[in-house]
């Protein structure tokens, strides 16, 4: 009886132990509970179990400088092999408080698990004593955010510039954080290395580095504030000790420094003398347009070239569009652009290519077309203009009235004019056939006959028709178009998607959307903006939460494709992109 007992005491000591170390623990801790302002700490979660879904919390009032930091390990105890997975974050406190941060959360057979919250203190920013390691490596090491101009027009690039100056050895230095440059265009200077150079400070001999490069487009004037720009400098200290070779050992300090980014000023462009055509070009540019050939016959064809080369924000600058004459069908432009940018700015050229076909013989006048842009060295604005292009069609019939008087008409209108062979008489009265051996008239196939005859004719009419109301609305006709070229930019963004090129991504997914919008309101790109496409898009009865979800998609593809920000989920970004339009479309 006594053995029984026993038995069932172990084993119940065995169960309680296997139940212990099934049990699942998963904590938070952190290294200090008080830290000061600018003060690095971290935080661990860990779990003893291999968990699925992890999910930090916010870490509202702290940025995080680094993290998650992964790591497993397996040990043993006495009560067996135990496990262990942590999730570690590198943390600094920006200001004075106290401040609590949320659970975390993991899941593990189907149920969810979190930490408990955890509270920290957060006191002044203790002072840096002049003769601490610290205080002896501001001495030798600093920086500044430089720019090339602090003011500057509306639209003038500017270069801008983190530049270290140091006396001791330092490590690479890491960006913390920069201002978001709201109300600018920004892009980055490709740096293939940093190079060092020697310069004397205020009688004292400093090595230099410009650690990050910028190109900064003000996008509206009014003295603009970017922030502050914040970074870890790793430098050596000297400890005044030496090793068994008699060199000198050094302590490691990584330095936390925050300089202000320079105030910029940026003047409005002025109203005087600003020309009609002017789209937003600031720089210096040069302008081209040439013809391929000027003598044609109604089998050949000719391209129209227009071509802008020059320094400033040419990213940004629109070729002007051209007017053709009606007697030419005019297909979609080739289009290429190139740019860089570094200490000059930015610079670059664009290109357009324009394939004409002509329908009728004649002479016809393309031109003159003209360019202007603002230049910032003189303070005026400059048109540039070409010359008036002459082009002789000879074969092929002579054009109707409208077209020999030199009317000129739009892409979209040239697309829907009827240049195929007038219809062709149709007789209304029943033929007389003549026959003295055969029973067709009245037969089945001469009905067959008729009906067939009938109903092409009637076909022909309608169709006739409805290209006559399509000429004469070709607002209709841009609402048809829209879709189909959207759907084209959303192919070339799928195809860039594929070979992850995120420039071609985002470039042909904004065209989608800034081409969808103006084929589909009938409005020029010198109208298109966001405004007018909210409003007009009201009235054609969209629903208030898909055109916020429009515009948020347009945000999110400019800044994408212009700024650092965004951009995270191409895939996500390219679904909602056709979700969008299609869902547009069943509400138009």
């Amino acid at each position: 009886m006594t053995s029984r007992v026993a038995h069932i005491v172990v084993s119940i000591l065995l169960c309680t132990v296997v139940s212990l170390s099934a049990q699942i623990d998963f904590s938070a801790s952190v290294n200090s509970t008080t830290v000061a302002v600018d003060e690095r700490f971290t935080v661990e979660f860990s779990v003893n179990v291999r968990g699925q879904n992890f999910t930090p919390p916010n870490f509202n009032g702290f940025q995080v400088l680094g993290g998650p930091n992964t790591s497993m390990s397996t040990y043993m105890d006495n009560t067996g092999t135990r496990f262990k997975m942590s999730y570690g974050y590198t943390l600094i406190a920006r200001s004075k408080g106290t401040y609590t941060i949320a659970p975390a959360f993991i899941k593990h057979d189907g149920k969810t698990y979190k930490t408990e919250p955890l509270t920290i203190t957060v006191t002044d920013k203790k002072p840096v004593q002049e003769n601490s390691p610290e205080g002896r490596a501001r001495k030798n090491v600093y920086f500044k955010p430089l720019v090339s101009k602090r003011s500057v027009y509306q639209g003038e690039p500017i270069y801008a510039r983190y530049k270290v100056f140091f006396r001791n050895e330092i490590g690479n230095p890491q960006l913390i954080k920069e201002p978001e440059f709201t109300g600018f265009y920004k892009e980055e200077v490709d740096q293939d290395r940093i190079t060092t150079e020697s310069e004397v400070i205020n009688g004292e001999r400093f090595n230099t580095a410009s650690i990050r490069e910028l190109v900064l487009i003000p996008q509206k004037s009014g003295n603009q504030k970017p922030g502050a720009v914040e970074m870890t400098i790793p430098t050596s200290v000297p400890t005044g000790r030496y090793d068994f070779f008699g060199r000198a050992i050094g302590r490691r300090v990584d330095l936390e420094l925050k300089e202000s980014f320079p105030t910029i000023e940026v003047k409005p462009l002025p109203l005087s003398g600003k020309p009609a055509n002017f789209s937003g070009a600031v720089g210096n540019f040069d302008f081209e347009a040439r013809l391929s050939q000027s003598n044609i016959t109604t089998d050949e064809s000719v391209t129209l070239t227009l071509e802008l080369k020059g320094t400033g924000n040419i990213k940004l600058a629109t070729l002007p569009e051209v007017e053709f004459p009606a007697a030419f069908e005019v297909f979609d432009p080739e289009r290429e652009e190139s740019s860089r940018v570094g200490s000059f700015g930015m610079r670059g050229q664009k290109k357009v290519e324009y394939l004409l076909v002509p329908r009728y013989s004649g002479t016809y006048k393309i031109g003159p077309i003209s360019f202007s842009f603002f230049n910032p060295k003189t303070g005026r604005y400059q048109t540039l203009t070409s010359q008036t292009f002459e082009i002789t069609v000879t074969g092929g019939q002579a054009p109707p009235p409208g077209v020999a008087d030199g009317g000129v008409t739009s892409s979209e209108k040239e697309a829907v004019k009827f240049i195929g062979k007038d219809i062709l008489f149709i007789k209304t009265e029943l033929p007389q056939w003549q026959s003295t051996n055969s029973t067709f008239l009245g037969s089945t196939l001469f009905y067959a006959l008729f009906s067939g005859l009938l109903a092409l004719a009637l076909g022909l009419i309608a169709w006739y028709r409805w290209q006559n109301r399509a000429g004469q609305n070709p607002g209709a006709l841009r609402q048809q178009k829209a879709a189909k070229m959207a759907r084209k930019h959303l192919a070339s963004a799928k195809k860039a998607l594929k070979t992850q090129n995120a420039d071609a991504f985002y470039q042909a997914l904004a065209s989608a959307l800034w081409g969808y919008f103006g084929n589909k309101l009938g409005m020029p790109p010198s109208q298109l903006s966001k405004e007018n496409i909210a409003e007009n898009l009201r009235k054609l009865g969209v629903q208030e939460d898909t055109l916020q979800k429009a515009l948020d998609t347009l945000n999110a593809a400019e800044m994408a494709r212009y700024t650092s920000a965004g951009g995270q989920n191409p895939q996500e970004d390219f679904e909602t992109t056709a979700n969008l339009l299609t869902e547009i479309e069943k509400q138009v």
